[in-house]
Parts: structure tokens; C-alpha cells; sequence
């Protein structure tokens, strides 16, 4: 049982969740991306993968209000946002001018599927030499230092 209490129960996933449309309000980070190598058709490229931060919630702390008056801590959580596959020559940032860092909010329309346990996948990633293989969100979630990891 690694980290499953977490988790939403698959029950609950499949009546309520699977297949039905969402749409989320956030800040896309362009700077922190993951390619996991994908071939598709027979040409080799890459799933790339983005966190996209929601500013909803935050912490109320009566000892900040005390203190210095900010008694409201707001927390970047983030949703591990698969994009899409892009083809090997896209590699480089430089090839894709259009994706730039800003503080725009977008809109994503998409569905939620459940990631894989972490035990599910042969080849390990390693992100200290930025190689990825699968997509882990445990190992993406500490590598990105996600507050809601």
C-alpha cells in the first residue's frame, strides 16, 4: 500500500469522474516541462507535461493576522497537465516561440484520468540528469516541489 490512502477510491473515479468533461482555471508554467519519450505512427517524439497552478483556497492563520496582518496564506496547487505529443524535431524551447511564460489565466478543457502506481512502470526516471521514461506523477509531484504533491 504505497501512498494509496490519497487516492481517490476507483469507485468513485469510475460513477463520477470518467469520461465527463472539466474545464479548469489556472496559470500554465512553461518553464518547468517534462518530456517523456512517445512514439506515435511510427515517428519518434514526446508527451509533454506542465503543471497548471490553481490559486483556489488558502490557509487562515490567526497568528499572521496577530502579527503582521496577512492572516491568509494562498497556496499554488498544482494539476500535472499532460499536453499532447509534439514531434522529436520540437525538442528545443527555441523551435516553439509561442510558449511563453505569463500571468494570464487559461482555460483548459480536458478529462481527469487516474495515474498509474509507481510500482507499474519498468524503466525508473531520473530527474536529477532530466531523463524521464513514464509518466510517475509521484516522481514528477518532488521533482516540481508541488505544494499539494
Amino acid at each position: 500500500m504505497y501512498w494509496t490512502w490519497w487516492r481517490m477510491p476507483e469507485e468513485e473515479y469510475n460513477v463520477y469522474h470518467k469520461f465527463k468533461p472539466y474545464f479548469i482555471l489556472g496559470q500554465l508554467d512553461y518553464s518547468k516541462e517534462i518530456l517523456i519519450p512517445k512514439t506515435r505512427n511510427g515517428h519518434p517524439g514526446f508527451d509533454v507535461v506542465n503543471p497548471l497552478y490553481c490559486y483556489e483556497g488558502g490557509k487562515l492563520s490567526m497568528k499572521g493576522l496577530m502579527a503582521d496582518g496577512d492572516s491568509v496564506k494562498i497556496e499554488r496547487a498544482a494539476v500535472i497537465l499532460n499536453r499532447g505529443w509534439i514531434p522529436a524535431e520540437l525538442r528545443d524551447k527555441r523551435s516553439r516561440p509561442t510558449e511563453i511564460n505569463s500571468r494570464q489565466l487559461v482555460k483548459i478543457n480536458g478529462c481527469f484520468r487516474p495515474g498509474l502506481d509507481v510500482h507499474k512502470y519498468s524503466a525508473p526516471n531520473d530527474p536529477n540528469s532530466n531523463e524521464w521514461n513514464n509518466m510517475s506523477l509521484e516522481d514528477i509531484g518532488i521533482f516540481w516541489d508541488l505544494p499539494n504533491y
